[in-house]
């Protein structure tokens, strides 16, 4: 097994903090299986962490998130940045995750273990 690199490991804390927050499987978030609103809701901040954080284009998103178009790539990023605007409950539950997929954070709760 070959070391995970800067990269994976951030997406590897990211994928676990939406697990926690939406109630979700991994592969709920890394698969288009299916279109409960928790599952969606993971995979659109996930899309928009990649997208925003990464700078993976929309034609990439593919190879992070089996089965997404790009299409609907953008169509998540624009929705989230307008519930984002639009609802303060949205633009918190991103804060939320933003400080949760921190290394220090992430560092402190892997000490506690």
């Amino acid at each position: 097994m070959q070391p995970m690199n800067k990269m994976e490991k951030k997406l590897k804390r990211a994928r676990f903090a939406l697990m926690i927050m939406f109630e979700v499987f991994e592969e709920d978030i890394l698969e288009m299986r299916n279109r409960k609103q928790n599952n969606v809701q993971a995979r659109m901040f996930y899309n928009y962490y990649l997208w925003k954080n990464f700078n993976v284009s929309h034609n990439k998103i593919k190879n992070y998130i089996k089965g997404m178009h790009h299409a609907t790539s953008i169509y998540l990023k624009n929705k989230l940045e307008h519930e984002m605007k639009q609802y303060d409950s949205v633009q918190m539950q991103w804060l939320t995750f933003l400080f949760f997929t921190d290394y220090k954070v992430w560092k402190q709760k892997e000490e506690y273990k």
